[in-house]
């Protein structure tokens, strides 16, 4: 087992879409970008997030940006079921990369989202017998 095969590899393209696309675009072309710095009055500052946010595919550096490592060990069926998950999505996403830290942490999320069946689950494992 490989480091990418516990971590999910780390080769995430989706940065690159977006970072530097205008001037490396304009460069193969042998072009050049002009920036043009409008002055205006300064907005008043509002603590409205934003109503249409990047998603955290784009909006991120890495796959590894922004995430906490929580080392997770799993039963053998376990690692069989997200590997086949990951597979799953790969084809349902199929314009998009899938990384496989996107697929663990989705799982995590949706388990919090769902904590009945976390404690079935549990509860499947002997949890609340004693």
């Amino acid at each position: 087992m490989t480091k990418d095969d516990r971590y999910g590899a780390t080769d995430d393209d989706y940065s690159d879409e977006l970072d530097g696309y205008a001037s490396d675009s304009a460069t193969a072309s042998g072009s050049s970008v002009e920036t043009v710095t409008v002055e205006s009055e300064p907005e008043e500052s509002t603590s409205e997030p934003d109503p249409d946010p990047l998603p955290f595919i784009f909006a991120r550096r890495t796959v590894k940006a922004d995430r906490d490592a929580v080392p997770v060990y799993v039963q053998d069926q376990t690692a069989t079921e997200i590997d086949e998950l990951e597979r799953e999505l790969s084809q349902t996403f199929e314009g998009d990369k899938v990384m496989a830290l996107d697929v663990r942490e989705a799982l995590i999320r949706a388990g919090l989202e769902n904590v009945d069946d976390v404690q079935r689950v549990m509860e499947e494992w002997g949890y609340g017998r004693r």
